[in-house]
């Protein structure tokens, strides 16, 4: 009898967390999901290619979000596009960790299938007050914070 109840417990338990919905902390949006202030952002800094953060801090919404541009592209430089990007939250110091690669290629074919604008939500948090941005594996300043 107390197998049968261990056995019940455990799979009631299993069905609810599987039924919950999950929102993760970090995913990759795409432009048309993402509300108007924000693409509004994104228009007024995308001319320059950089590290961008958008905070809803003040529209008390739930998410910040995260901002890569490398789309402009002189004639005769090779095209940048962005690949692992990872989000870390170092629980001890408060700080969120972004780390991300910048690569280049000079195949025209290539550059019109290639990530060089990349957004991301963030679920604003009580977890972290600093934010470090590295590329290449090299801190990195946030070019642009709006709000």
């Amino acid at each position: 009898m107390i197998y049968l109840l261990l056995i019940f417990c455990l799979v009631l338990a299993t069905t609810m967390g599987c039924n919950k919905e999950s929102d993760p902390e970090f995913s990759k949006v795409v432009r048309q999901d993402i509300p108007k202030r924000v693409q509004n952002f994104i228009d007024t800094t995308s001319e320059e290619n950089g590290v961008y953060l958008y905070s809803s801090n003040i529209d008390n919404d739930d998410y910040d979000y995260f901002f890569l541009n490398a789309i402009n592209v002189n004639q005769g430089d090779r095209a940048s596009f962005f690949t692992d990007v990872t989000f870390e939250i170092e629980e001890q110091e408060h700080t969120l960790k972004i780390s991300f690669n910048e690569e280049l290629t000079d195949d025209s074919n290539y550059t019109r299938k290639i990530d060089n604008m990349l957004i991301y939500k963030i679920k604003s948090s009580e977890k972290f007050d600093t934010i470090k941005v590295f590329k290449n594996g090299k801190a990195v300043p946030i070019d642009v914070v709006g709000v």
